[in-house]
C-alpha cells in the first residue's frame, strides 16, 4: 500500500509542472506591472492574479537589449546570464518584515544574494539556474518571556504544537544555500509544465494573500499552468495547479521542559515532511472588461496518510465536505479562499478582495453560513492621479484579517489560520508561513501614498500590524483587562529607482511595538502598561544586469 501511495504521488508530481519565461527574482516588480496597467502603460488582460515572484529579464528594460547577455551555442538554443540580486536588510531591536523569501526574522544584519543563468534548448525546454544565499547576523532580541506563569504558557502552546514558526531561528549565525529561484520546463503555446522551486503569489493581494505568498522560501514542486490567457466563449482563463515537498524548520519551540499540573507542554512533532497540494484559477468573464475573479486553495497531509488519487489533487471541497479517508478522519488539512480584481482603467482604480475559509469546504454558498467557522481576508483599493511630466500620484490602502470569528476559541483553542491539531506543522515552510506574512491570528491595515514615474518611486507606507489576536484573546479571557495587545506601528520610507545597468530598491522604516509578546508590567493590583520598543528597519536591494 505504502508503494502505491509514492507512487501516485511521483506520477502527480510529475505531471504537475511549473514555466515561466527567462526570469529573474524581483518582488517589486509585480507592483510595476500592476501601476502600469492603471496608468494605461501595460496589458490589462492580465490579472496579476497567477504569479510566480519572478518577471522576464526584459520586463524592466524592454527597449534596451545591450543589458541582457545571450549566447548562442545553436541557432535556436542559447544561454543567458541572469542578473545579480542583493538584498540587505537591518533591525535594530526587533524582527520586521515579510515577504522576504529566504529571510528569517531576525535582529541585525541579514544578506540575500542570487544570480544565476537561463538557457533555452529549441523551441520548448527551457533551464534556469537562480540558487540563494542567505546570511544573517540573527542577534538576541525579546521573546515570550520565560517568567510568564505556567498557565499562560499552556496557552499559548496551543499555538505552539499546532505550528511550526519560531520566533528565533537559533541562537547563533544563519548561513544558508537554497535552490532559489530555479526551474527546469517545457513550453507550449499556452502552457508550460516543469519542476520547479520558485516562489509563487496567487491571488489580488499586495501586502498580504490568504494561500500563497513568497514569505517562506521556495519549496521543491511540479506544476502545469497558462503562460498567457487561455480563451474561450465565455471570457479568458489563467491558472497553476502544484503538488510538491514542505519541510520542517528543524528548531523546537521555547521552554520544552515546562510543566503545567504535572503535564508537559510540549508535544513532540511527527519527523515527517508534508506533501502538498494546490491551485490557483483566475477567469474574466467576456461579459465584463477588467473583471478576474477566482480560487486559490491549497491542502496538506503527511505522505504516510496519502489513501486515494484524490488526496494529491487540490480538489477537496468539491465533491463534498469529505470524501477520502484521510478527509474524513481529519489527517488532511485543507484551505481556500474565493477572489476578485477589478480594473477601471478609465479612472485608474482598482479594486480587489480575497476572502477564504480554513476547512475543506469552499463553494460559494457555503462562504454565507452563520457558524464560527475560520475565516479570513484581504481587501484593498488603488488609485492613481496624474502629475506632471508624465508621473503619477499613487494612494493604496490594504486591510487583513486572519482574527478567528468571535466565540470559536473557546470551542477550539489553537486553530486558526495555518495551523492544524493533526499536521501539526501547520501551513508553513521551513518554519515560515506560505500564505499572509503577518502569521496565525493577525491583523493588518496598510496604507500607501507614493510617486512613480515608469520604474522610479518614492513613497510613504504606513502600517498597523496586531499580533496573533486568536492567542490574545484565548489567553486573557479571564482578565478583565483588554488593553495588551501586542501592536506594531510602523513609518517606511520607499524608493525605487533604475540607472543604467543597476535596479535598486530601498526602505526606511520606524517602527513602534507596544506591549511587546504581550508583556504586562503590574502595579499593586492592576495592569500598568506594557514593554514597548522603537525598532529601526533598513532595507536595499540593487539588481546589477551583466
Amino acid at each position: 500500500m505504502k508503494c502505491f501511495k509514492y507512487i501516485i504521488s511521483f506520477i502527480a508530481v510529475m505531471l504537475f509542472l511549473n514555466s515561466n519565461a527567462q526570469t529573474v527574482n524581483w518582488y517589486q516588480g509585480m507592483d510595476l506591472a500592476r501601476r502600469g496597467q492603471l496608468a494605461g502603460q501595460w496589458d490589462t488582460s492580465l490579472s496579476l492574479c497567477v504569479n510566480p515572484i519572478t518577471l522576464p529579464v526584459s520586463f524592466f528594460d524592454s527597449t534596451n537589449t545591450k543589458y541582457n547577455k545571450i549566447f548562442f551555442f545553436h541557432k535556436k538554443s542559447n544561454i543567458t546570464f541572469l542578473p545579480l540580486s542583493l538584498t540587505q536588510q537591518y533591525n535594530s531591536t526587533l524582527p520586521y518584515d515579510w515577504n522576504a523569501g529566504p529571510m528569517i526574522p531576525s535582529r541585525g544584519y541579514q544578506l540575500v544574494a542570487s544570480t544565476g543563468f537561463s538557457a533555452q534548448f529549441g523551441k520548448h525546454l527551457s533551464l534556469q539556474l537562480a540558487p540563494e544565499f542567505v546570511y544573517a547576523g540573527n542577534d538576541d532580541f525579546e521573546t515570550f518571556m520565560t517568567v510568564n506563569f505556567d498557565r499562560l504558557w499552556e496557552r499559548y502552546y496551543h499555538w505552539l504544537n499546532n505550528s511550526d514558526i519560531p520566533e528565533k531561528f537559533g541562537s547563533s549565525l544563519y548561513t544558508r544555500f537554497f535552490p532559489g529561484q530555479s526551474s527546469i520546463r517545457y513550453n507550449t503555446k499556452n502552457m508550460s509544465f516543469g519542476i520547479s522551486t520558485e516562489n509563487m503569489w496567487w491571488g489580488p493581494g499586495v501586502r498580504n494573500a490568504l494561500i500563497m505568498s513568497n514569505n517562506a522560501p521556495g519549496f521543491l514542486h511540479v506544476t502545469i499552468n497558462t503562460i498567457r490567457p487561455i480563451h474561450s466563449k465565455i471570457g479568458s482563463f489563467e491558472g497553476q495547479i502544484i503538488g510538491g515537498r514542505l519541510d520542517d524548520s528543524g528548531i523546537p519551540p521555547p521552554e520544552t521542559n515546562r510543566v503545567n499540573n504535572g503535564i508537559f507542554l510540549y508535544h513532540p512533532k511527527r519527523d515527517e515532511w508534508r506533501y502538498i497540494t494546490g491551485m490557483v484559477l483566475s477567469w474574466q468573464p467576456k461579459w465584463v472588461s477588467h473583471l478576474f475573479v477566482g480560487i486559490t486553495k491549497a491542502a496538506y497531509l503527511y505522505p504516510s496518510d496519502i489513501s486515494s488519487p484524490l488526496d494529491i489533487l487540490p480538489f477537496d471541497g468539491f465533491f463534498g465536505p469529505a470524501v477520502t479517508p484521510s478527509e474524513k478522519t481529519g489527517k488532511k488539512a485543507s484551505q481556500g479562499a474565493l477572489f476578485f480584481r477589478y480594473i477601471l482603467p478609465k479612472e485608474q482604480v482598482e479594486l480587489y478582495m480575497e476572502y477564504g475559509r480554513s476547512d475543506q469546504s469552499l463553494m460559494p454558498w457555503n462562504i454565507v453560513e452563520s457558524h464560527p467557522y475560520r475565516r479570513a481576508y484581504v481587501a484593498g483599493f488603488k488609485k492613481i492621479f496624474d502629475a506632471a511630466q508624465s508621473s503619477h500620484i499613487q494612494l493604496a490602502v490594504e486591510f487583513t484579517q486572519l482574527e478567528a470569528p468571535d466565540g470559536s476559541l473557546i470551542q477550539a483553542p489553537g486553530e486558526s489560520w495555518y495551523t492544524h491539531d493533526y499536521v501539526r506543522q501547520g501551513y508553513t515552510q521551513m518554519g515560515r508561513v506560505i500564505g499572509a506574512g503577518i502569521g496565525p491570528g493577525g491583523n493588518s491595515q496598510t496604507l500607501e501614498i507614493s510617486w512613480f514615474k515608469g520604474y522610479k518611486k518614492i513613497g510613504l507606507q504606513f502600517e498597523r500590524v496586531v499580533h496573533n489576536e486568536d492567542f490574545y484573546l484565548y489567553a486573557f479571557e479571564d482578565i478583565p483587562d483588554y488593553s495588551r495587545q501586542w501592536i506594531d506601528l510602523s513609518t517606511t520610507l520607499h524608493t525605487e529607482w533604475n540607472f543604467k545597468r543597476f535596479l535598486f530598491s530601498s526602505d526606511l522604516g520606524l517602527i513602534r511595538a507596544y506591549n511587546h509578546e504581550w508583556w504586562a508590567v503590574y502595579g499593586v493590583t492592576t495592569f500598568t502598561g506594557g514593554y514597548d520598543y522603537l525598532n529601526f528597519h533598513g532595507k536595499l536591494s540593487l539588481v546589477y544586469r551583466w
